[in-house]
């Protein structure tokens, strides 16, 4: 019981499919020999022991998992009903030499698929319990045999037969949908802890990267009075901000928790993020213009997700590919019921073989900036994944020359739906 109770919930939900169809295929089996016993058979006495069993498998387990939702408890008492049932009709015609004998494989199958290793090693013992009294019956010849007539036992073995093949294909084929769902379920919140870790990986960094060039302005202005200081204890603020998000979103992606969406001001997120980007380009001597709409332009985010890991990973890459002394144009503004944000550099822009495969986390995009600059790859992925999260959209054009349509670099534009 152990075993059963402890599972994870989508463990638990599959074996208690499995439960459900042991339920269904040994009711209706408890039925049918109800009515061979007192037809074919002519032994209509068995039904005394028979049909308080059906009434048990019939009511007990549901009542057990649906009312007290004691799934474990139900298991058992299913299991334990429906291997006492089989075990009485397997002896009952025939013993070692029943129709149904291979019945007895299901018992090991039924307990490892409920009750894991401790359960399949319980199966096993029953087995061979089973076929030792069955052996020794044959040897004594004490074990009764109620099938009256030959054609009467092939009736019995092809029925067993069509539904043993039934119900095994049937299990099967449920485990094995099962665990391919359950494989890709594994895959992706793996996948969610690697996208976690970019997040504190890359953002953090820069984060980090504009406290640095803070503290050396700190220790030069120290004497005049400068406000570097204070801009770094706003950056270590937005690292543990960062921090308390990301464990947030471990929990929103394990189910336990919900994004905290709200109505922002996309206004006031460009204003608050824009120091840190003018943080990061001023190393290279790069210009940041900034264009919004007065209007506020409500839409439903979250701060640190829309400012720091989507608006400030697209503004750092930027910078990075981005020559000394270029500039970089911000635009903000609605359009009906969407708000546009466009970010366009003037730099090397991007390949296209780079540009095909920038969103697919598991292709090669990496490369340096124009000072040589390291890039992980990670980015662009991270940034999809958040502004689908909350409702948007990104597009991606990039030019490495002058066009006609398009200018040197790469334009990156995100639509997000305005907050009602």
């Amino acid at each position: 019981m152990k075993v059963f109770t402890s599972l994870p919930f989508e463990d638990h939900r599959k074996r208690l499919l499995y439960l459900k169809i042991m339920y269904f295929v040994g009711s209706l089996m408890c039925l049918f020999y109800i009515y061979r016993f007192a037809d074919a058979f002519a032994a209509p006495q068995y039904n005394d022991i028979l049909v308080p069993l059906f009434v048990t498998i019939l009511i007990g387990p549901p009542l057990l998992w649906y009312r007290f939702k004691l799934y474990a408890h139900a298991a058992v008492l299913l299991l334990l009903s429906l291997v006492f049932v089989m075990i009485m009709l397997i002896h009952l015609t025939g013993g070692l030499f029943a129709p149904g004998i291979y019945w007895l494989a299901v018992v090991p199958l039924a307990t490892a698929i409920l009750f894991g290793t401790r359960g399949a090693i319980s199966g096993y013992f029953c087995v061979a319990a089973t076929f030792t009294v069955f052996w020794l019956n044959h040897n004594m010849q004490t074990g009764p045999n109620l099938i009256p007539s030959p054609q009467v036992f092939r009736e019995e073995l092809i029925l067993n037969l069509i539904v043993f093949i039934g119900f095994t294909s049937f299990t099967t084929h449920v485990y094995l949908r099962n665990e391919a769902a359950y494989t890709q379920n594994l895959r992706e919140k793996h996948n969610d802890v690697e996208n976690l870790l970019r997040v504190l990986l890359h953002d953090i960094a820069n984060t980090l990267s504009s406290m640095t060039l803070q503290l050396i302005r700190a220790k030069e202005e120290q004497s005049t009075g400068g406000n570097e200081l204070e801009k770094m204890e706003r950056a270590v603020q937005e690292i543990n901000n960062l921090l308390n998000q990301v464990r947030h979103l471990k929990s929103v992606k394990d189910g336990k928790a919900k994004l905290p969406l709200r109505p922002m001001s996309l206004a006031k997120i460009l204003n608050d993020i824009y120091e840190n980007a003018e943080a990061l380009a001023a190393p290279k001597g790069i210009k940041l213009s900034l264009d919004m709409s007065r209007d506020k332009m409500l839409v439903n985010a979250e701060k640190t997700i829309l400012g720091n890991v989507v608006l400030l990973n697209i503004i750092s890459n930027a910078v990075k590919f981005s020559h000394p002394g270029d500039r970089i144009d911000i635009r903000a503004f609605t359009d009906e019921k969407l708000v546009s944000i466009v970010i366009q550099d003037y730099g090397v822009g991007i390949p296209p073989e780079i540009l095909e495969n920038l969103f697919n986390i598991a292709s090669q995009t990496n490369r340096a900036g124009t000072h040589g600059e390291k890039g992980t790859g990670y980015g662009m992925p991270l940034v999809k994944e958040y502004i689908q999260m909350l409702g948007g959209s990104i597009e991606v054009t990039s030019a490495e020359t002058v066009t006609d349509s398009h200018p040197q670099g790469t334009r990156v534009t995100l639509k997000l739906p305005l907050a009602e």
